[in-house]
């Protein structure tokens, strides 16, 4: 059921949990993000276990975000706990991005159990060791499931223009491969 629109906005989010988890492997999701100014559209990935473990526990890889305001980069990150003092850890890496509203781009996710790799277009923009020889009780050795969103205003979307009237993300296609 949806939640009620905020402000005359509402935001829409589709997730693959319980439909669709894995471990490794490729993801390549083709998309269109939007233009507007206070849009937050994201490609992301949580632990299968979320509903039991809870953020940031569970994982998370954030294959593509972009903020509100900057609509020429994009952001590659991983979030997790850091069990040494029970607060959340993350790393991120961002790129450069031409049109990202105009053309569709590939947004890709090269996952193992050593390492995390995120690639625009083909091209490796982040790399971070995912072991448990790297991170103390990793959750990135266990079930993900994919998740697309567009949020409107909030920590990385930002102002939303008094203007606004809508936007879309729009995908072409997703594939996974293992």
């Amino acid at each position: 059921m949806p939640k009620p629109a905020v402000h005359g906005y509402t935001s829409s989010r589709l997730k693959s949990i319980d439909l669709a988890e894995f471990k490794y492997g490729r993801v390549d999701v083709r998309a269109k993000l939007p233009a507007s100014p206070g849009t937050w559209p994201a490609i992301w990935m949580l632990g299968a276990n979320f509903p039991s473990v809870g953020w940031p526990n569970c994982g998370e890889i954030d294959i593509m975000e972009q903020t509100g305001w900057d609509k020429n980069k994009i952001l590659g990150t991983c979030h997790w706990l850091n069990t040494s003092n029970s607060s959340y850890a993350s790393y991120g890496l961002d790129t450069s991005i031409l049109n990202a509203s105009t053309q569709f781009h590939v947004y890709s996710l090269e996952w193992s159990a050593e390492r995390i790799k995120i690639l625009l277009d083909g091209v490796l923009f982040f790399v971070m060791n995912s072991d448990a020889s790297a991170i103390a009780n990793t959750p990135f050795q266990s079930d993900f499931f994919l998740i697309l969103n567009v949020a409107l205003g909030g920590s990385l979307g930002g102002e939303i223009p008094s203007n606004f009237s809508e936007d879309r993300m729009e995908i072409d296609y997703i594939r996974i491969f293992q």
